[in-house]
């Protein structure tokens, strides 16, 4: 384990991958493809691995988590025709370790399409060319995240510029079976549908990157969730945020906190405005909160969640809320002690059943 700890991210990874000497070889040649396509551009635009070379970071770690996680994963996959095919069976194991650390690598290709990459007159189309190619023959481009991007589309998307990545060696050797897991896994990312075992593999892994990354970024008091926390403070000290009282945007009890949504963050939007900052979509916000650990989610991941709060005659109010695992991230601590007693109750809603498989 020292040993590996000592190794770079690339090493750990052909480490996993080198009990077979061809799978070993063909994904160097792989990793090359992949960094030239990437090039030094980020991950995303204000949340986890947001600098330079931000997404081959991020990709990296999460193809490692999954290798890890696949060489501990007993678990079995049923196939079309109704038989079972085991990630780690002698004759397929190498097949479907291979096919995993593709699918992990490749989960964010498609954000390239979220970037606008400019340079000499000229726009890149990740379709036509690797951005190392583009950055070579423009010399010093510039690149902007595009305002109408949408939330998840870059699961789908990726699959357009895997031609970039995955060579005609890879699809010989992955065969038909590893092939269509592979295009699903990219293609169900953001899906609320039950996901393949694959597709779950990854997801973790993807996850475990961010939560890596993302609390010492929203800890520092100029990261996005620092000024969102720091807004709510100021409201709340100013009286412009009421906390435990009826119609208030703050509910606190047993050391949590929920923050009513969308109108606490509209609140600190226009605060925040005030001095010309401008914090991400809502969406973008609620993830930063919850791989931040800041917030709870669901046990489907959503941060959003349904609570009851008391009414003004005395019912209890349905609202959106996003639960602070700390009151004190959100209250100022010295204003705690004077608030009313109240409660709030956490709607609790069934995760979607996943995918069946076969336990082996």
């Amino acid at each position: 384990m020292a040993m590996l700890q000592s190794m770079t991210t690339e090493e750990q990874i052909l480490y996993w991958l080198s009990l077979d000497l061809r799978v070993r070889a063909l994904a160097e040649r792989l990793l090359q493809r992949f960094a030239v396509t990437v090039g030094d551009l980020p991950a995303s635009a204000a949340h986890h691995h947001a600098d330079p070379g931000g997404l081959y970071r991020h990709s990296l770690e999460v193809a490692l988590k999954a290798l890890e996680e696949f060489e501990g994963s007993m678990k079995m996959e049923r196939r079309p025709d109704g038989s079972v095919d085991s990630f780690r069976s002698s004759r397929n194991r190498s097949l479907w370790q291979y096919a995993t650390f593709i699918a992990a690598l490749c989960h964010d290709l498609g954000k390239l399409f979220d970037l606008e990459v400019r340079g000499k007159g000229q726009t890149w189309c990740p379709l036509h060319e690797p951005y190392d190619e583009f950055g070579r023959r423009t010399k010093t481009p510039v690149a902007r995240w595009r305002p109408d991007r949408q939330y998840g589309a870059h699961a789908w998307s990726s699959l357009a510029l895997l031609h970039h990545v995955v060579s005609c060696e890879d699809v010989a050797y992955l065969g038909a079976p590893r092939l269509w897991h592979l295009f699903a896994s990219l293609a169900e990312g953001h899906s609320k549908e039950p996901a393949s075992l694959l597709t779950q593999t990854v997801s973790r892994a993807d996850q475990a990157s961010v939560e890596q990354a993302q609390p010492a970024i929203a800890a520092r008091p100029d990261s996005k969730a620092g000024l969102l926390l720091q807004a709510f403070r100021e409201l709340i000290t100013d009286g412009e945020m009421g906390v435990n009282v009826p119609g208030g945007q703050v509910y606190v009890e047993g050391g949590k906190a929920a923050v009513v949504v969308p109108v606490a963050i509209d609140l600190a939007r226009d605060r925040l405005s005030r001095r010309e900052i401008k914090l991400p979509s809502n969406n973008d916000l609620y993830d930063i909160l919850r791989n931040a650990r800041l917030v709870d989610a669901d046990e489907t991941g959503r941060s959003v969640r349904k609570i009851k709060v008391p009414g003004r005659q005395a019912n209890m109010i349905p609202l959106s809320a996003l639960i602070f695992s700390s009151a004190d991230t959100v209250v100022p601590k010295l204003l705690q002690a004077d608030l009313e007693r109240t409660h709030f109750e956490i709607d609790t809603e069934p995760a979607p059943q996943a995918t069946p498989v076969v336990e082996g």
